[in-house]
């Protein structure tokens, strides 16, 4: 192998090992490989998450350069894949969020640190052979030039049964055994939620044209037999002209699948909810955040309690699967707020819902109000940095105990409400399922079991 045929080989890497992360494909190095291919570079996609070995697969391919996607709870991870390629001789370039947000805590892992969109400074990293700093690039005005995402390089097998594999992931309208996909057809966020990266640096919104999100779409349903996707951009209706034609190519096309996606509550009316139900939609998914609409006002959501009220019915009334996300632990949130947020879980007909622990990630408005406040602490384990986890407590008017509490106990209170009454009429009928029934909930990643432990420990110690 020659020198240059090397420095024309690029390997991309998804690193980490738990498999809990692993929900969708890694469209972000797809995109990049896409961009790479249309330029006659060689590329590779090591998926360590879907279980691949990094080390092998570069000692094979032999690659001049390495790509390593970190997000701030697997940063760990793409730290130690980048100190693994540079002790190969590997050129090694760090970015994604994580990445973007400290530049200089990456560089010391790595030759090159890329903030911002990686395609065109990949791109040129490999041709001008760069070899270090960090760099940036402006944002692709038109997003339609890159290529969708090589799914050639992914191990699509693997992820197409992410409903089988995790049943309690975000697919709750996907029937058991179906092939599924995500898509990402658009770029930004034309809001700035406290809490967000997503509007970090004034990143613009884009979209992918509707003809070339069909395209997209068909490819998956021909190539990889695909029949459920879901749209996992901050908010596919938020551009409605353009919502409006994806879902009538849909039923021009006849194209056969379901799909789901998220929305703001303040974008939705009947009329888009009907087509979108008519073109295959099953499934809206919904940051509502909180019942307080004070607490909304801290997290700049731009929406009200009512409004996320208004949307859950008028969902239902269009026949749709409502998955609401809910944030406990916020900046100067109390009691009585979290108490406002159950109230609001347990009145409306939410058919699934999650519970998350605020966590501050470094490049939002709220890592820096922290820091302001002195919440940061010097020793910083990124792999804390989990939904479920009070990685910094962001509430002086709550303890971490406390806050933990009050996620168990919305856990349970959800569990209960989304199929308590059901489960326990269905031993009643059926006893004998008992045995499968406990198997299925000591395999819950919710952890089931000391949920309910804690939620009796709770009501016994408000009682008294």
């Amino acid at each position: 192998m020659t020198n240059r045929s090397r420095s024309q080989r690029v390997a991309l890497i998804n690193p980490g090992t738990d498999q809990q992360f692993a929900v969708q494909e890694p469209l972000n190095l797809g995109f990049i490989a896409a961009y790479l291919e249309k330029h006659a570079i060689e590329v590779i996609i090591i998926d360590e998450l879907a279980g691949e070995n990094v080390a092998e697969r570069l000692d094979r391919f032999q690659p001049g350069f390495a790509g390593i996607t970190a997000t701030t709870p697997l940063a760990t991870d793409a730290y130690r894949a980048a100190d693994l390629c540079r002790a190969r001789g590997i050129t090694t370039v760090l970015g994604g969020v994580h990445a973007s947000v400290l530049p200089q805590e990456a560089a010391g892992h790595a030759d090159i640190v890329v903030v911002g969109e990686g395609e065109q400074a990949m791109l040129d990293i490999v041709r001008e052979n760069l070899s270090g700093g960090i760099i940036s690039r402006p944002y692709l005005k038109d997003i339609d030039q890159v290529p969708p995402p090589s799914r050639h390089l992914m191990r699509m097998d693997f992820y197409m049964r992410t409903k089988d594999r995790i049943p309690f992931s975000y697919l709750y309208f996907v029937p058991p055994g179906t092939r599924t996909a995500a898509v990402l057809s658009s770029r930004g966020c034309p809001y700035n939620c406290t809490f967000c990266h997503n509007s970090w640096k004034g990143m613009p919104c884009r979209y992918n044209a509707p003809e070339r999100v069909i395209a997209e779409i068909k490819s998956l349903l021909a190539d990889y037999g695909v029949r459920a996707i879901f749209f996992i951009e901050d908010s596919f209706f938020s551009n409605r002209p353009r919502l409006k034609k994806i879902c009538e190519l849909i039923r021009q096309e006849k194209l056969d699948f379901i799909w789901g996606g998220n929305a703001r509550v303040n974008e939705i009316d009947p009329d888009s909810l009907r087509l979108a139900r008519e073109a295959g939609c099953r499934q809206i998914t919904f940051g509502f955040e909180s019942g307080s609409d004070r607490i909304l006002k801290v997290l700049n959501k731009r929406a009200s309690v009512e409004q996320n009220r208004r949307a859950v019915r008028i969902c239902k009334e269009a026949g749709l699967y409502v998955n609401g996300t809910f944030m406990i632990g916020n900046p100067t949130e109390t009691k009585a707020d979290i108490e406002l947020t159950e109230q609001f879980i347990m009145q409306n007909p939410i058919d699934s819902v999650g519970i998350c622990v605020l966590t501050p990630y470094p490049g939002t408005q709220v890592w820096d109000w922290c820091r302001s406040e002195g919440l940061i602490p010097d020793r910083i384990d990124w792999s804390d940095f989990l939904y479920d986890r009070v990685s910094i407590l962001c509430s002086r008017a709550l303890t971490r105990q406390q806050l933990l509490r009050y996620r168990d106990r919305l856990n349970w209170l959800v569990w209960q409400k989304e199929h308590g009454s059901t489960v326990f009429r269905d031993l009643l009928r059926h006893p004998g399922r008992l045995g499968s029934l406990a198997l299925k909930f000591l395999r819950s990643p919710r952890g089931k079991l000391k949920k309910i432990a804690t939620f009796l420990l709770w009501t016994l110690k408000r009682k008294h």
